[in-house]
């Protein structure tokens, strides 16, 4: 069976930063290529998406009261305007009823499904991340995929038959590009942290810090990220740089020429966020959580090594073979869409 592109719709309406704003800009780029696809995307998003005139865009912004409410309407219109889609693929946004032949749910925030003790969060949000868990659960006996961005994250959704779930990770189309030109950079004698939320962990990483401190006496620790969530008696070291938010052209130098790069997180939904500093840093300590441990398996084989909590990768290790593209998991898509 042949999928008109023009008969997939996509809903990216949750997520306009980061992971989500990755694969969309990454989505629009290539259906845009491809005969163009229709999206439903906040608007903060639109001023990425300009260039991509084969696609259709709706642009929204719900209140938060409409998401605790899981208000439809705009779905709802939108179906209407545009007709049933052949495939509707929802980007963590609860799906309320059947929009499509095909409809497709994609974690891409493992919080809503997960005990949140430990990791800081103000009661407020951990209330509103359980009641969002609560619709995705409601709203899977809706979809006939169920996707992930990694083994980890999968297994937090239902097996069974009834679904087929697959793990659809965020292509790594830069970071591919980036390896080899990382070998360019002089190392300079930094630990590199990239990150300041409550879930990185900042404290675990500054212990890492000052333990490779011991051995190389002159390390300094550059921490990216927003620095007002940045512990004070770690701000306060005078061997620690707060670059506040860079561009990420800037985090790539940085991670480039880094001697170290750390990440200690709690809980990840995926490696993605990771495989940018194991890739470009001559070495790195990654929390042993399951995420980094599939990175490491898929990157590095057997050249890795466990110190304590940590996984210890060196650049040298690593082979990038292994690690797929965006054009790759899109296909990828298709494929599946045109077996169902």
């Amino acid at each position: 069976m042949m999928i008109n592109n023009k008969k997939i719709l996509f809903n990216f309406s949750s997520s306009y930063t980061g992971g989500g704003l990755k694969r969309l800009i990454s989505f629009s780029e290539w259906f845009d290529s491809h005969g163009g696809a229709v999206f439903i995307v906040h608007e903060k998003s639109k001023p990425h998406l300009l260039t991509y005139k084969n696609n259709k865009y709706f642009y929204i912004n719900l209140s938060k009261f409409k998401k605790v409410l899981n208000s439809n309407k705009y779905l709802i219109d939108i179906v209407d305007s545009i007709g049933a889609p052949y495939m509707y693929y929802s980007y963590s946004v609860p799906i309320p009823f059947k929009v499509g032949s095909i409809n497709w749910f994609h974690l891409s925030n493992v919080l809503p499904l997960i005990s949140h003790s430990g990791y800081g969060l103000s009661l407020f949000r951990s209330i509103e991340l359980k009641w969002l868990g609560k619709l995705f659960k409601k709203s899977y006996k809706n979809a006939e995929v169920l996707s992930a961005e990694s083994n980890y994250s999968l297994n937090l959704l239902p097996a069974s038959s009834k679904y087929i779930g697959i793990v659809s990770p965020n292509g790594s189309d830069k970071e591919i590009e980036l390896f080899g030109q990382s070998r360019e950079y002089k190392v300079n004698n930094i630990a590199v942290i990239v990150g300041t939320f409550f879930y990185k962990d900042l404290e675990a990483s500054y212990r890492v810090f000052l333990k490779l401190k011991e051995t190389h006496k002159e390390l300094k620790m550059v921490i990216v990220g927003m620095s007002s969530m940045i512990p004070s008696e770690i701000v306060n070291d005078k061997s620690i740089v707060a670059t506040g938010e860079i561009s990420h052209e800037e985090v790539i130098s940085l991670l480039s020429a880094a001697k170290f790069y750390i990440n200690t997180s709690k809980v990840e939904n995926s490696w993605n966020s990771a495989s940018e500093g194991v890739l470009l840093a001559s070495e790195s300590y990654i929390s042993r959580i399951e995420p980094h441990f599939e990175l490491v398996k898929t990157i590095a084989n057997n050249n890795y090594v466990f110190d304590g909590d940590l996984i210890h990768v060196k650049r040298k290790n690593i082979s990038v073979e292994k690690l797929m593209d965006w054009s790759d998991i899109i296909q990828n898509m298709i494929k599946l869409g045109k077996t169902l």
